[in-house]
């Protein structure tokens, strides 16, 4: 097998404590100023390069308290229903019990552990998401990382998300305190115009370009854009080109503004009409080169950031654009949390179901109405200025989308998506319905401080069948920052899962605890395609050939790329060919599961799974687990499982996908478990050992589903 390597997305040990900081204070308020290039830890990274953003079952690890029943069940049930490769489950022990734990114990008992096991497992280069099951801490008390700000915002509370904090991992590792700032996520869609927010490596340099500004000096201005530009990822030149022009058109150099203009449009810009809206560039309208070059120029609307994909590898700038170097910008690692079961949270059938039915929603282009309310709440009016936005957007796309007067939704609507403000409501009253798939979000203080009974939870809406919500660990205040913006809803119809939708249009996530499940996407069109393996068994002088046969119905778009992984590590990508040929070597002896992965165009890079299991080499040489398909707790206390063809003269380990839970010795060949070691529902067993030669071998997975 050819390996595909990438270096460690993480590399904790190489982690700095930074001196100095991400921030300064401007009257009072903290303000992240990410404007120069020294601002992101040093950290090994694996680059940007196209085929990395979007998200399916591979790209995202499952996180589960060990000592919590409820945890391990919905963990169960979404790992199975989505595919989830099971080396990307991670069970965590000591995870404390309780509703909210300080920075320093989600730093090192919760978010170093996850990041450590996704390096140790080879996961690092294409992971892109963490969802915590059941029962972990919600709320992060960030006190000590931000004792050193004076004179703090009180509008900047200290209290975090576990989801806020996991997205925003790089800083809260580094125990710096910028990523509470109302701007700290560069990856969320912004108005067009932050395109051209400049990059500069000092403050200094940003000082000097607005004197020259400032004093219509744009000859000047214009030159010196360009010398600072000299050492900026080229990825980055094109807004940096624009401002060029800008100067040189505004000192009256209209051949070097032209010439700027059509690198500009070359490297990437996409706005023709802006060209001509642009006061910078009157004097050019009438030129016949100018004329004639921006005809080559896209005519994408300049008004609001299109929707992409995201992609952990890449490090976004203040001016949202992701780049291969970690000195212009930050990346981030999309979280969700599952189901919430404790406190005011849903039970554990509730939550199952919750998950299923949010499963199902996927491709099927739910046909409700988006609706927005507005009333006097200053929970709505925080909002309302940009509900035009969203709303012209979901129509433009066919969409159904209002605005209403009232706080809810009026009777008989069914809603694909919602957006309201008010601190109590109850959804069963109002007679509306939710579609599967449905994104319904709520700004109110307390929507996700599980503890206080004052206001009703996020929860609520996942009750009764929206597939994601949202709310504030504590008192947040109503800040648009720190909210979804009401574009979430065109994120979600252009075809991003949910999670992307989220971290797509919030700028301040640190307080935001997001529920549901991070994976569906009812509005997106993957690039399906049907695997057809040539055998269910080869060895080390038969390839496996798997056919790829592409969808073509309108429901599905073009693949361009295609990955492979096996058992759950990614090992190639190649561009998406009709017939995959893959070579085992004699150490690959055992099972093994393989999963390609389609991946469609830019800038979304919408994602499509297929896995199928085969045997490498001879069937005496297979590892073998066998147990009933089903087995009731209350029926009989343990479960036993045999193994048989034991190579080994060692310990068989039984795993639960990638956890330990057991170990058979040698000379015996059955072990029992109980419930409480792996929980209820369907569960994912294999055995694995360790050959006389020294070469580790694992059976086919065994499922069985348990009940209490």
């Amino acid at each position: 097998m050819v390996h595909f390597s990438r270096d460690s997305l993480f590399g904790l040990e190489k982690l700095p404590k930074r001196k100095g900081s991400l921030h300064c204070l401007v009257n009072g308020p903290l303000f992240v100023r990410f404007l120069f290039f020294p601002i992101v830890l040093a950290i090994a990274c694996c680059p940007s390069e196209k085929g990395w953003a979007g998200a399916s079952a591979c790209n995202w690890v499952v996180v589960v308290n060990a000592d919590s029943l409820n945890s391990r069940t919905v963990a169960n049930h979404y790992s199975v229903a989505r595919n989830i490769p099971s080396r990307n489950v991670i069970v965590l022990s000591n995870v404390p019990n309780s509703d909210q734990i300080t920075v320093d114990q989600f730093r090192e008992l919760i978010l170093i552990p996850i990041l450590k096991e996704i390096d140790s497992r080879g996961l690092a280069n294409h992971i892109q998401g963490i969802a915590y099951s059941a029962d972990f801490p919600t709320a992060i008390d960030i006190q000590s990382d931000l004792a050193a700000i004076k004179n703090r915002s009180p509008y900047l509370t200290p209290v975090g998300s576990i989801n806020g904090l996991t997205y925003l991992y790089r800083m809260v590792l580094a125990k710096n305190p910028a990523y509470i700032g109302f701007e700290s996520n560069f990856f969320a869609a912004r108005p067009a115009s932050r395109l051209l927010t400049p990059i500069f490596s000092s403050a200094e340099q940003a000082d000097e370009l607005g004197a020259l500004i400032k004093e219509s000096k744009h000859e000047e201005a214009a030159k010196f854009i360009e010398s600072i530009m000299l050492p900026i990822d080229k990825e980055l030149t094109y807004p940096m080109l624009y401002l060029s022009a800008q100067q040189w058109a505004l000192a009256g150099n209209e051949p070097v503004a032209i010439k700027r203009i059509e690198q500009v449009i070359r490297a990437g810009w996409s706005y023709r009409d802006q060209f001509t809206k642009d006061p910078s560039f009157a004097a050019l309208l009438e030129n016949k080169d100018f004329k004639r070059i921006i005809q080559r120029c896209e005519d994408q609307p300049f008004e609001y950031l299109p929707s992409r994909g995201f992609d952990a590898r890449n490090f976004y700038t203040q001016n949202t654009l992701g780049v291969k170097d970690p000195k212009f910008g930050v990346s981030y690692m999309m979280s969700m949390v599952l189901a919430v079961t404790l406190d005011l949270g849903l039970t554990r059938p509730e939550s199952l179901r919750n998950l299923q039915t949010s499963i199902g929603a996927d491709y099927t282009y739910p046909q409700g109405s988006f609706v927005y309310s507005k009333t006097d709440d200053v929970r709505t009016t925080s909002r309302q200025s940009n509900f035009e936005l969203a709303i012209r957007n979901l129509t433009a796309r066919g969409m159904k989308a209002r605005v209403v007067a009232r706080s809810l939704p009026p009777k008989g609507d069914q809603c694909s998506g919602l957006m309201i403000g008010t601190p109590q409501f109850s959804w069963a009253e109002s007679g509306c319905t939710f579609l599967p798939g449905a994104i319904a979000d709520n700004l109110t203080s307390l929507g996700g401080a599980m503890t206080s009974n004052s206001q009703t939870k996020a929860t609520e809406f996942l009750r009764f069948g929206a597939a994601a919500s949202s709310g504030a660990v504590t008192e947040p205040y109503s800040i648009q920052n720190k909210f979804p913006h009401p574009m979430i809803h065109v994120h979600y119809v252009d075809g991003l899962t949910a999670a992307e939708a989220f971290y797509s249009s919030v700028t301040c996530p640190y307080q935001l605890l997001i529920i549901g499940d991070p994976l569906c996407q009812p509005y997106c069109k993957p690039p399906r395609f049907a695997a057809t393996p040539s055998s269910e068994s080869v060895s080390d002088k038969q390839p496996l050939l798997v056919k790829l046969d592409v969808d073509t119905s309108e429901n599905s778009t073009e693949p361009e790329l295609l990955q492979l992984l096996l058992d759950g590590v990614l090992r190639n990508r190649t561009p998406f060919e009709p017939q995959l040929r893959i070579v085992f070597n004699a150490s690959e002896t055992g099972a093994h599961e393989v999963r390609l992965v389609a991946i469609a165009r830019q800038p979304l890079e919408n994602r499509f799974e297929n896995s199928c299991w085969v045997s490498c080499g001879e069937a005496s040489e297979q590892l073998v687990l066998k147990g009933p398909a089903q087995w009731r707790y209350s029926d009989e206390k343990t479960l036993s499982l045999e193994v048989e063809n034991n190579p080994s003269t060692g310990e068989v380990r039984i795993l639960h996908d990638a956890e330990v839970v057991g170990t058979i010795a040698a000379g015996s060949s059955t072990l029992e478990l109980l419930p409480n070691q792996l929980g209820f529902g369907p569960v994912r067993l294999q055995a694995m050992c360790k050959r006389a030669d020294g070469r580790e071998i694992q059976s086919l997975p065994m499922e069985v589903l348990i009940e209490p």
